[in-house]
């Protein structure tokens, strides 16, 4: 596969993958939760501008810290090995 439609891939993938793993979490938060998460503006401009180090950002607000750094650095751990493992499979 060319480099730049690697390039491509990986990107979109870290942009993707938080934005999936946020929302799958927003679907399961109760209300008083769901009002600590991020608005869909200020929710987009985490995602893209920061990948999936957002993750313990999202955690933490809607978690509190001990809890929401602990699922938040669980599930960035999680998305930066999927991530390696897709470009090591795209051979980047």
């Amino acid at each position: 596969m060319g480099e730049l439609a690697a390039l491509i891939i990986q990107s979109v993938a870290g942009i993707v993958l938080p934005a999936c793993i946020v929302k799958w979490d927003e679907s399961h938060l109760g209300p008083d939760r769901l009002r600590r998460a991020w608005p869909p503006a200020s929710f987009w401009c985490a995602v893209v501008a920061f990948g999936i180090f957002c993750l313990p950002f999202h955690f933490l607000r809607t978690r509190g810290v001990r809890r929401g750094l602990a699922l938040g650095l669980g599930w960035l751990v999680l998305a930066a090995g999927a991530l390696l493992g897709l470009g090591m499979a795209l051979g980047s």
